[in-house]
């Protein structure tokens, strides 16, 4: 509750939050950066001095200067150290928030609803835990200790200028308030431009990340040029929105740098006039000219940082209506169930306010039977999928799984009941048994090679190099498609969940790995409620109960021999999907001459 109060804020909020959570060691960061910069002021004082010793003694203390040169050597070496301590501790600092931050990303993924995970995308929401948290490292470790100690030392810069000669201070101070002005010329509208930048960011990410991911279809398709425009163009861009940023910044950033580096131009000609006129001495002025080189960069890297904590904040903002984004309800109740049957009652959904996806829809998958369910692409079928599974929570109506409202029980109870094989099914950088194991890892290997067999692909398993053993790379990229669907199901299997949802599994398989997988299903639907989405009719014609939709409602339900006698929605599918089959025959027909 706490986090979620800090968060409320925005951006501004959670950076508050997370340095107050480090505040004993950034405060001794910042301690120690002051005394780092500090020290870099006592070599001009040492010059100071040396000048006031060559100017106004006749015969220089020869031991004065050598113990002058000696501070400024000390004073310069303690410096660095002292920075080094600093930025030692504020990185311990930064990492150690970055550790937790990620940690509080990735809990609070695990308790949204995954509808809201997939809807930001792998793009999306891996730019904000990498490359956004990242940039608030910057802020931690470097941002905050430089800024503090960079003000504090020139506030006492500035105070010190003003009790030698206030005269010579004005002119040393005299180029900030126009600088500033050029600052505020080149920053005007930038967080319009800042939003911008994030926002073609991400899509950038997100066009890369879809890439690399698909690039075997890509490469399968010969869509090489289509796809590779695409991730061309969001970086195009990425690219045109951080230079149009930077062309707005041009003019008066460079008016701003400019003049911040000009303050010798005032303070030379003053000083000159008072030492002609006898107002200050030859050390003094010597003193305003050494300082005026170096008095104006603390604030040129304070600015410079202005522009990279907008980057942080809109970051952060992001990362905070993440961290704010409603959880999935979860009772957290293990209520008694009946038969596992599933049912929705008079269901209705909305991805958007504006557009129902799903109207008025009334399903009943009896327990321990096969339930499909047919349409049209856009029809609604995946959504009620994904209701089921609970991805999403309706908007008008109910979702029942063994008698029990799935918004009423616990949401691991209800993931113990269902379990869900997915069209593009994701398997771990890990081992096949790893993987096969994922949601009981405390099984033996008897239990896996039954599974594996039940759901055929124990044998291709065996040719596999090391067997279980072997590691399937990033998402599975050393199996086929129908293998990685044959794991899925295996894995399934193991679960051992009285419900199970398959959402297309055999949508972009061949014919021999279509065949493997209707194996593999028929052993998954033994004694369990099969609630399947399909999209090859041919593959539920012996569902017990088909339920066909269109347009976001149910317009149809009954057997394969009954819905083609009543002649409606299935029966124009189901003679669309024999002519294109027969359709697709004849064409390999043609092609390998047996017509002739």
């Amino acid at each position: 509750m706490a986090a979620e109060t800090e968060t409320a804020a925005g951006g501004r909020g959670l950076l508050r939050s997370l340095v107050r959570s480090e505040q004993s060691r950034l405060a001794a960061a910042v301690l120690l950066a002051v005394a780092a910069v500090a020290c870099q002021l006592v070599p001009y004082l040492m010059a100071y001095r040396v000048a006031v010793e060559l100017v106004s003694e006749a015969t220089p203390d020869g031991d004065a200067l050598i113990r002058y040169a000696v501070i400024a050597l000390v004073a310069i070496a303690a410096g660095t150290a002292l920075m080094g301590g600093a930025l030692a501790i504020s990185h311990i600092s930064a990492y150690r928030l970055l550790h937790r931050l990620r940690q509080r990303i990735a809990e609070r993924l695990g308790v949204l609803p995954l509808g809201e995970v997939t809807r930001r995308g792998s793009g999306g929401v891996g730019k904000l835990a990498m490359e956004d948290v990242e940039r608030i490292e910057v802020f931690i470790a470097h941002m905050l200790p430089d800024a503090v100690a960079a003000l504090t030392v020139v506030a006492a810069t500035t105070v010190w200028l003003f009790v030698i000669d206030w005269r010579l201070a004005l002119a040393a101070v005299a180029v900030v308030p126009l600088a500033m002005l050029g600052m505020r010329w080149a920053t005007r509208g930038s967080g319009a431009w800042v939003a911008q930048w994030h926002g073609a960011g991400m899509a950038m990410n997100q066009a890369v990340t879809e890439f690399l991911h698909g690039i075997k279809a890509v490469k399968v398709f010969n869509r090489q040029t289509d796809t590779v425009a695409r991730a061309t163009d969001a970086v195009r861009r990425y690219v045109d929105a951080e230079t149009q940023w930077g062309r707005a910044f041009l003019p008066g950033g460079a008016a701003y740098f400019t003049v911040m580096a000009a303050n010798a131009a005032v303070v030379v000609p003053v000083g000159l006039l008072l030492y002609r006129d006898g107002a200050v001495d030859l050390p003094t002025l010597l003193l305003f000219l050494l300082l005026s080189l170096g008095y104006t960069a603390p604030l040129t890297k304070l600015t410079g940082y202005g522009s990279q904590l907008r980057q942080v904040r809109f970051g952060t903002d992001e990362i905070a209506k993440l961290l704010d984004t409603p959880e999935l309800p979860d009772t957290g109740r293990r209520l008694p169930l009946g038969q596992p049957a599933v049912e929705l009652t008079d269901v209705s959904f909305a991805y958007h306010p504006d557009r129902d996806v799903l109207t008025g829809v009334s399903i009943k998958a009896e327990a321990g039977r096969v339930t499909a369910i047919v349409g049209p692409s856009g029809s609604g079928k995946t959504t009620v999928a994904r209701l089921v599974s609970r991805f999403f929570d309706v908007s008008a109506g109910s979702v029942r799984v063994g008698g029990v409202d799935v918004r009423e029980m616990a949401v691991d109870q209800l993931m113990d009941t269902v379990a869900v094989v997915f069209q593009d099914p994701f398997l771990f950088h890990d081992t096949v048994r790893a993987n096969l194991t994922l949601g009981r890892p405390d099984l033996d290997d008897e239990a896996v090679q039954r599974a594996a067999r039940a759901a055929r692909c124990h044998d291709f398993i065996l040719a596999l190099p090391q067997g279980y053993d072997t590691v399937v790379g990033e998402r599975g990229a050393t199996l086929s498609g129908g293998e990685r669907q044959r794991l899925s199901i295996a894995r399934a299997l193991l679960k051992d969940a009285p419900v199970v949802v398959l959402d297309e599994a055999t949508a972009s398989t061949d014919p021999e790995n279509e065949l493997w997988i209707q194996e593999a299903v028929a052993n998954l639907a033994a004694g369990r409620t099969l609630l399947v989405i399909a999209h090859r009719l041919t593959t539920v014609r012996d569902a017990d109960q088909i339920v066909v939709m269109s347009d976001g409602r149910v317009v149809e339900t009954g057997r394969h021999d009954e819905l083609l006698a009543t002649g409606g929605t299935y029966a124009g599918l189901w003679a669309d999907a024999t002519t294109s089959a027969r359709w697709s025959l004849g064409v390999s027909g043609d092609r390998s001459g047996a017509h002739a």
